[in-house]
């Protein structure tokens, strides 16, 4: 037996339910809530997604570079070999010799340069300085080589070196 107070309190299926106000505003807000989370939660998620992606790629191109990086310094040793050998004095001496056609010194044979005089400041007659030496000539590098070159190779042609 059912007693009335149980069934005051059950709606009949045929009736319909009535909702009050506050409860039909919370269920928009409700739903807006939850798709604003779900919304949050797929940018997050594609953001981590991102990084990593970004992270792999740099990853990558550094394992690239250290790639090139090996075979740059590979090759700079091999550069740096060829330098030393062209270098050396012993092929320097013979380029010098048989290409441009010098010839050795006899053995302790030594060649003396003179070493240039300063120059010396002196007044002239109007008090301004200049520059000049007293008494001698200044003697230049270059024509002291160029005079030894002369010399060697005139001493080469009479057949004396």
């Amino acid at each position: 037996m059912v007693l009335a107070g149980d069934q005051a309190l059950r709606p009949l299926p045929q009736e319909r339910r009535q909702i009050s106000r506050a409860k039909k505003k919370a269920l928009p807000v409700q739903h807006l809530k939850l798709c604003g989370l779900v919304l949050l939660g797929f940018v997050l998620g594609l953001t981590v997604i991102l990084c990593q992606a970004r992270i792999a790629y740099v990853g990558y191109r550094l394992t690239e570079l250290q790639m090139e990086m090996t075979q740059v310094r590979a090759e700079n040793q091999a550069i740096d070999g060829a330098l030393q050998r062209l270098v050396a004095p012993e092929r320097i001496e013979a380029v010098a010799v048989q290409k441009l056609g010098m010839i050795k010194p006899a053995a302790g044979a030594e060649l003396k340069l003179p070493a240039p005089i300063p120059a010396v400041k002196t007044e002239n007659a109007a008090g301004a300085e200049c520059e000049g030496v007293t008494g001698r000539k200044e003697v230049s590098w270059l024509k002291t080589f160029l005079d030894v070159l002369s010399f060697k190779h005139s001493n080469a042609a009479n057949g004396w070196g």
